[in-house]
């Protein structure tokens, strides 16, 4: 009757476990990776004929500065498995009798599992010097904004101090006319002031609290009228 049986095992005791199968007379049969949350995860499978049996190691928490010793010395059938695993996934493997240096597969971008065509690849990295592109011409956009709002700010603020100063010169007159100039002053500078606020602000809503002051200014003009 055929058995599968899986053995969790840490890295510094796969090739010791492969040694004892391979004196046992275990036939390896592959080695496949998975990508987890804790890293790259190994699975070795060997077979016992005797008993018809498929007996696997499972190795887990592999990472880029993990060394892997490569079982190609005990089972050569391997190569290409450890070749594979490092193009596709990134794994380290040492002692390797047969080594591609990388170049088992011709891949257009790094590992892990990232195999794509020329043709693909230069679109997507037409895609993303657009996409570059396009958030550099909104941030100049945006900064351009703030400045113009900066420049306007900085003009309110000189005109409430220049209206502040013409009121102060017929402060002694207690007419209805120095009043007037008076409260514009404040008005200006108050203006100047929401206005520094604003250039500060999100461009998106300074716009929102521009347009509830407007519809508040509507408002009181409108009561004012009446």
């Amino acid at each position: 009757m055929y058995t599968t049986e899986f053995v969790d095992i840490p890295l510094n005791e796969l090739l010791y476990r492969v040694q004892s199968l391979k004196h046992q007379g275990f036939r390896f049969i592959q080695m496949c990776a998975e990508t987890t949350e804790a890293g790259i995860d190994l699975l070795y499978t060997f077979y016992d004929e005797t008993v018809d049996n498929a007996y696997n190691l499972c190795v887990y928490g592999i990472d880029d500065k993990s060394e892997v010793p490569s079982i190609q010395g005990l089972y050569f059938a391997a190569f290409s498995y450890e070749n594979e695993t490092h193009d596709l996934f990134g794994v380290h493997f040492t002692n390797m009798q047969l080594d591609f240096g990388g170049h088992f597969f011709n891949l257009a971008e790094e590992s892990p599992m990232t195999i794509i065509t020329p043709e693909m690849k230069a679109e997507r990295e037409k895609l993303a010097k657009q996409k570059a592109a396009a958030a550099a011409k909104a941030r100049k956009a945006a900064e351009a904004k703030q400045a113009a709002e900066a420049e306007a700010a900085a003009d309110a603020k000189e005109a409430a101090v220049a209206a502040g100063k013409s009121a102060g010169t017929v402060a002694d007159k207690a007419d209805p006319a120095a009043a007037a100039a008076d409260a514009a002053a404040k008005e200006a500078e108050r203006a100047a002031k929401m206005e520094e606020k604003l250039a500060a602000m999100d461009p998106e809503k300074a716009a929102k609290v521009r347009a509830a002051l407007a519809a508040k200014a509507a408002k009181s003009a409108q009561k004012d009228g009446e």
